[in-house]
């Protein structure tokens, strides 16, 4: 049984049986004091061993399957505990060798060990948090009437226009000279995509709006929580290579509801882990991540401010920012944190200029697009990109040539707009940057089981 299951349902007297993991043991005489864990929630569990057999050697790590009684405690910060009527040892740990065994490590050290750390308190409270993360959005956009529906991660097309994509090949690249090279009339050889597995060259998405918005033009609202890929070269705490994409499609919409909708799946969220999270973020508020619980309450009632990309840059124009963005460029980090500080909370920033957002964007007479990115307090900075997407078939065509976009890839896109156009729009947002914001973790490496990016991929 579950230990979370044995806290929440089990009376006291009941005979229970408790396996998981040592986070520590400590000796009395002739009495051991050992709090366990299974995982399955913040707190663990204390067992009580009277008499024990000196014989087996408890140490943190080690796993162990106990049968006893539950009881009262005295204790403070536990209601009760087990009084151990057997125990035995299902797999040592050598005290030696065991990294947790001895110290507490720093966020920075524990990412040496990305196969053990959740197990430790920190790492717990951030995953299990970020599994109701994604109950939590899956509810929110069932109540919503959104389908579920995930594209395709390997894709001909490079949605971004080529921004830092993984190519694909089923071909070992260690050994070239056993590649299928054609050799040009100058002399050089070009890799014989023919021969690869797709017969032509592939990729890693970058992003799945695209075949989420031919889904959507028959479906109506769906979204996705696909895995997307970037490779650029970047080791900023806030970048990976592999991230979680959620991403919505809709159609008959316009932009401020795009942006109603994102408020409220946020604001749904905070009050989601309020009720089924409160004892992880109070673990994380204790220690790693003060001031998370008020942070969670603050968001739920937040005010979300909205201010035009032109007006942005005025406004900025008053801030004490190192660098001054101009009127058609793009926000630093430093711009963004400023603007939510000083409207003291979450921002839409809108209308931003189409020749710095992609061809798919909606476009307005003014030279800007229908578009929005969301920035966020405690230094989350960009949450949401979303846009309305243009329906209209000559426009888009017309911005692909300019931005220098394949059109043959993008026949099944352009059809969308042949056939039945409609209004639609939609938006991303990355779930680990989410669950920095839910958890106060400022590093992206550490609400991700197992990391990669730019020089890793250890597992």
């Amino acid at each position: 049984m579950k230990i979370k299951k044995i806290l929440n349902d089990c009376n006291v007297n009941e005979n229970v049986t408790v396996s998981g993991w040592v986070m520590t043991c400590r000796k009395q005489k002739n009495m051991s004091f050992i709090k366990v864990t299974d995982g399955s929630c913040t707190d663990g569990i204390q067992l009580i061993w009277e008499d024990c057999d000196d014989q087996i050697k408890i140490n943190t790590g080690c796993s162990i399957k106990s049968t006893g009684k539950l009881v009262e405690s005295p204790a403070k910060g536990q209601k009760v505990e087990v009084r151990v009527e057997k125990l035995e040892i299902l797999g040592k740990a050598d005290p030696d060798d065991y990294p947790f065994a001895k110290t507490r490590m720093g966020l920075d050290t524990l990412r040496n060990f990305i196969h053990l750390r959740p197990r430790t308190g920190v790492f717990g409270n951030v995953f299990r948090i970020k599994s109701a993360i994604t109950q939590g959005t899956h509810e929110f956009f069932k109540n919503e009437d959104y389908f579920h529906l995930d594209p395709n991660v390997i894709t001909i097309n490079e949605c971004e226009g080529g921004a830092g994509v993984f190519q694909v090949t089923e071909n070992d690249l260690t050994e070239t000279s056993k590649l299928p090279l054609l050799k040009q009339k100058d002399g050089s050889t070009k890799y014989d995509w023919s021969k690869d597995h797709f017969n032509k060259p592939v990729y890693l998405t970058v992003s799945s709006q695209l075949q989420l918005e031919a889904l959507s033009c028959a479906l109506g609202a769906v979204y996705t929580t696909n895995k997307s890929f970037r490779s650029e070269h970047s080791s900023t705490s806030k970048h990976v290579s592999e991230f979680t994409h959620l991403e919505i499609e809709d159609i008959f919409i316009s932009m401020e509801d795009l942006m109603n909708i994102g408020e409220r799946y946020i604001k749904f969220l905070c009050a989601y882990l309020q009720e089924n999270c409160m004892g992880e973020l109070q673990g994380l508020n204790s220690f790693v991540s003060k001031g998370i619980v008020e942070r969670i309450e603050t968001l739920k009632t937040a005010e979300f401010h909205k201010i035009t990309h032109k007006d942005a840059i005025d406004l900025l124009q008053t801030s004490d920012i190192s660098v001054k963005p101009k009127q058609g460029e793009d926000l630093s980090s430093e711009a963004e944190n400023w603007l939510t500080k000083h409207f003291n909370g979450p921002v839409f920033v809108t209308h931003w200029p189409i020749n710095i957002k992609s061809f798919y964007m909606k476009q307005c007479d003014d030279g800007t697009c229908e578009s929005f990115d969301l920035l966020m307090p405690y230094k989350i900075g960009e949450l949401i990109g979303g846009s309305m997407r243009e329906e209209n078939y000559d426009k888009l065509l017309s911005k692909m040539k300019e931005k220098n976009v394949s059109e043959e890839d993008l026949k099944f896109y352009t059809d969308l707009r042949k056939f039945g156009t409609v209004p639609h729009g939609g938006f991303g947002l990355g779930v680990d940057r989410l669950c920095m914001l839910f958890t106060g973790m400022e590093n992206i490496r550490d609400v991700i089981p197992f990391p990669v990016a730019y020089k890793s991929c250890e597992l």
